[in-house]
């Protein structure tokens, strides 16, 4: 019987990522692979982004029909509790070998609660990291312990976990996969790019992607808000929005994000874009601001400065490209002014990097399959 390896996407926050290792788990045919996509993939108002994993030439072998209507706190709740449910009765039936998650989200939460109940060890990818301004990072540290085999993208991640009483020989450094997904994608010309997607080609471009931030002492709504109105002062730079995921208050971060298109004619709003369009504009755009992860971890990478707003990120390591203030109006003026009109000499290092990650990762999980016990026990950290 061949062994089962199932990976599993939450949304686009993960897919791009992982990628490389789909690719190349795929392509061995000595493994049964499955597919588990998050019901986020198959939401309108977030792009239908099931179709860029059809379109990659990937089957989806499970498709979690849990809804989540609205992201209030109490929605999200009963999402994960709805989804423990419904991904159990999958994994009870198909049985897989392994478990392959990243992250941090919800939904990557809810199968791995899935997973674990059903005794299917447990590999997580991009563990270790601190993000302090969302709830997010509590749920990574959770799936750590649920976990059994971990690779970060950091040693200074790996020797958190193993803080957090994980043996040092289940923990391994393999670099970023969405850096590995940069270094191999073809990228589309500005000219191209531009002309396609109806952006002007004689002005400074910021491309924006901003999520709620849920750990704050500023008020959801408020901070969309806040951000929004720094923009105003800036009609002379075309602002490029992609969607923020679906956490509490994202529905409104989005409606408000559309308000304020229709009252400039300077904003282009895409609900998702791909990885390769998505990497293409980070690199023929003139800066990235938001507090996604990718502006972290992946930006840097294709040489483009980043201005991080807030808290979100706030714990995992930074490049020097990687620029960082408050949502506050001030400040934020303040960076865009000094990073695109200034004479600032801007430096660019690759942290996350490490060569052939996803190799590296397929070689290791192939190896964990050949062992007979997966259980662990706490290690006490000297």
């Amino acid at each position: 019987m061949k062994k089962k390896i199932l990976i599993f996407t939450g949304s686009r926050a993960d897919y791009g990522l992982l990628k490389p290792l789909i690719s190349r788990i795929k392509r061995d045919k000595r493994y049964k692979f499955l597919i588990a996509a998050g019901s986020h993939h198959f939401s309108k108002n977030l792009g239908f982004t099931y179709k860029e994993i059809i379109k990659d030439n990937f089957k989806i072998n499970y498709a979690c029909q849990v809804k989540i209507k609205n992201t209030t706190f109490s929605d999200v709740s009963q999402y994960c509790g709805n989804s423990i449910s419904e991904n159990s009765r999958y994994l009870e039936k198909k049985r897989p070998d392994i478990v392959i998650l990243l992250g941090d989200r919800y939904e990557v939460f809810s199968f791995c609660i899935s997973s674990f109940f059903l005794q299917i060890p447990i590999i997580h990818i991009h563990g270790g990291e601190i993000t302090e301004g969302a709830f997010d990072d509590s749920l990574r540290h959770s799936i750590t312990k649920l976990s059994n085999y971990h690779f970060v993208s950091h040693n200074a991640y790996k020797k958190r976990i193993i803080q957090l009483g994980e043996h040092p020989s289940r923990v391994y450094n393999f670099g970023a996969l969405g850096v590995e997904n940069i270094k191999k994608t073809k990228i589309i010309t500005k000219k191209i790019l531009f002309r396609k997607f109806k952006i002007p080609l004689d002005k400074k471009i910021i491309l924006i992607t901003l999520h709620p931030e849920t750990q704050s002492n500023i008020p959801l709504k408020k901070q969309i808000k806040i951000f929004l109105s720094v923009l105003n002062h800036f009609k002379n730079i075309f602002f490029v929005f992609t969607y923020n995921n679906a956490d509490p208050e994202g529905n409104f971060f989005i409606n408000e994000i559309k308000k304020f298109q229709k009252k400039n004619k300077n904003v282009k709003i895409f609900s998702s874009l791909g990885v390769k369009i998505y990497h293409s504009l980070i690199k023929n755009v003139d800066l990235v601001i938001g507090n996604s992860s990718s502006g972290v971890l992946e930006v840097p990478s294709l040489k483009t400065p980043t201005l991080n707003i807030g808290n979100r990120q706030k714990g995992r390591l930074f490049s020097r490209s990687v620029f960082c203030c408050d949502n506050n109006k001030k400040e934020i003026k303040k960076k865009i002014k000094k990073i695109l009109f200034s004479n600032l000499k801007i430096k660019f290092d690759d942290i996350y990097y490490k060569k052939n990650t996803s190799i590296l990762m397929f070689n290791k999980i192939k190896n964990i399959l050949n062992k007979k016990k997966h259980t662990k026990k706490f290690y006490d950290a000297a």
